[in-house]
């Protein structure tokens, strides 16, 4: 017997050996929570606590606006195919409630989560509430409680995930405090009322904002009426959310000169990772801090 008999013998010995460990490959993988988050920042979140077990999936396009969107059929399927769906709630994605309403899984309502506090302008609640660390908290502990009753194999690993994330968190808020204290007292305005969490957070200036939190339009008294505050406090920081015209918005609020800058709050050219919402909201810090950070007095 030759050497390459004995190699196909042992080869064919070992074949059922290999279509088992594939087979319970494929049975493990199945067996993880498929965990779909309606926007990107919510996905960057789960996969903080899910890294090393699973990629959370994201319903939306970067693209897509979560104040107006329109669900495709494939984005239908994909939420009725979810394990575990993780969405901001009503106050951002109201297309979503009728659908979200009909499932038959765990749904996570990150504004609806233990120990979430809302910031509302007026009776309206701001909906952008992964803007705060702390909101983050008590999102990831309500994913970490789901995750740990529907997979119990991976329980001890989502823990430590859980863990890490909070000690991230502790020393990013500990980073974004030293870099933005000096800029506590400086005036800034916003495209997109998208940033309140954030400034109550670090004890910022409450922004003057241009629209809404729901992004309208706003009309010629409200246009007047920023002009004159932004004129009167001489604000020279204007933040905006990409794809929005520098340029045009230079001229609503009437030629005046400002540092216009970009944060994208939505997290839209990152990929779900462990430190990835870390990096979101170290992006978001760093976009402040360039625009009101030349305006020191």
């Amino acid at each position: 017997m030759n050497s390459r008999t004995i190699y196909a013998i042992s080869l064919q010995r070992s074949m059922p050996l290999l279509v088992l460990w594939l087979l319970w490959t494929v049975a493990a993988e199945a067996a993880t929570p498929n965990v779909v988050a309606s926007i990107r920042p919510l996905q960057l979140l789960a996969a903080a606590i899910t890294d090393g077990v699973s990629t959370p999936q994201l319903v939306m396009e970067p693209g897509q606006d979560p104040h107006h969107l329109s669900l495709r059929p494939s984005e239908r399927q994909q939420l009725q195919q979810a394990d575990i769906v993780l969405w901001v709630g009503p106050i951002l994605e109201q297309p979503l409630e009728k659908v979200i309403a009909g499932l038959q899984i765990p749904v996570i309502t990150a504004q609806l989560a233990s120990g979430v506090t809302l910031l509302h302008s007026g009776t309206v609640a701001d909906p952008h509430l992964w803007l705060d660390t702390r909101n983050a908290r008590s999102i990831a502990t309500a994913l970490l409680q789901v995750l740990q009753k529907r997979d119990s194999e991976h329980a001890l690993r989502y823990q430590a995930n859980m863990t890490r994330f909070v000690a991230q968190l502790d020393a990013l808020d500990t980073e974004i405090d030293l870099m933005l204290q000096p800029l506590q007292s400086q005036p800034w305005a916003v495209n997109h009322q998208a940033f309140g969490y954030f400034a109550a957070q670090h004890k910022l200036q409450q922004a003057f904002a241009l629209t809404d939190s729901t992004n309208s339009t706003p009309g010629l008294q409200r246009l007047q009426t920023l002009r004159q505050q932004i004129a009167a406090r001489h604000v020279k920081c204007l933040l905006t959310e990409p794809g929005e015209n520098h340029q045009q918005l230079d001229t609503m609020i009437d030629g005046k000169k400002l540092n216009i800058v970009t944060a994208d709050v939505l997290g839209t050219t990152l990929m779900p990772a462990a430190d990835a919402y870390v990096q979101l909201l170290r992006q978001v810090a760093m976009a402040v801090k360039h625009c009101m950070g030349d305006n020191n007095d």
